[in-house]
């Protein structure tokens, strides 16, 4: 059974439940995502706006020529990173902010403030690696913490919907909660919540490709780097499950 160590401190959390329930590292990563955009929205002109996300955004034509674009050839490696701290409007961060919240949560409690931050570099970084190979080498700029958001997503579904393992000691009587373990794609396939949320999340991300103005939102929607990340942040935990930060 894969269970890491600390996650019967899950249990003192509901003894004396705090009145913010966000963890810190997640609170902190809403802080920072909402002061660069503020920052940006009420500093920069309009041209110094565009020439910023040219400059941090992920261009998938810069991998052909990064001796054109902004920031050169060390572009090609920080902006797989750097892209999922800006966003294009209120709208877009709001959104990432959300599921951010609601997804984050549970895999910080879980791993830690090392393994949430981990997750959040690698999902974005697969998630602009898999944004590039489908969608090709024409010149598109990919903003927004979408990938790094959806690898918690993909991470989170492997636990949060798998039922609370108990064990009663044998001599004692003594009943201690051993947290939910890490469900394997069997697991999830059996679990009715699970397979239904992973399908409804799957389902949707196709409709955005085939339908991207379906929320109203302007500008296409990267779903490209919505499953990159899922399926990094999928996998990512278990190798996180073995350490204990």
């Amino acid at each position: 059974m894969n269970l890491p160590p600390g996650h019967d401190g899950e249990n003192k959390d509901r003894a004396n439940p705090p009145a913010f329930n966000l963890p810190v590292i997640v609170a902190a990563t809403i802080g920072l995502l909402l002061l660069i955009h503020v920052a940006a929205q009420l500093m920069l002109s309009p041209d110094a706006y565009q020439q910023f996300y040219l400059q941090f955004g992920y261009v998938t034509l810069r991998d052909q020529l990064p001796e054109e674009m902004r920031g050169g050839e060390f572009a090609r490696y920080y902006t797989l990173f750097s892209h999922a701290f800006l966003h294009v409007g209120w709208q877009h961060l709001i959104f990432n902010l959300a599921w951010l919240a609601v997804f984050g949560s549970p895999v910080a409690r879980r791993y830690g403030n090392i393994g949430f931050i981990a997750i959040y570099l690698f999902g974005s970084a697969i998630g602009a690696l898999t944004f590039a190979a489908i969608s090709g080498a024409g010149f598109t700029i990919l903003i927004g913490a979408s990938g790094a958001v959806s690898a918690f997503i993909g991470g989170a579904t492997r636990f949060v919907f798998q039922p609370v393992d108990m064990h009663t000691d044998p001599v004692t009587g003594e009943v201690r909660v051993l947290g939910r373990k890490l469900a394997s794609l069997m697991d999830i396939v059996k679990n009715k919540r699970a397979l239904s949320f992973a399908g409804f999340w799957l389902g949707l991300n196709v409709l955005f490709g085939l339908m991207p103005g379906i929320l109203g939102v302007s500008g296409s929607i990267a779903w490209q780097a919505h499953l990159g990340g899922y399926v990094a942040g999928y996998f990512m935990v278990a190798w996180l499950e073995k350490r204990a930060f």
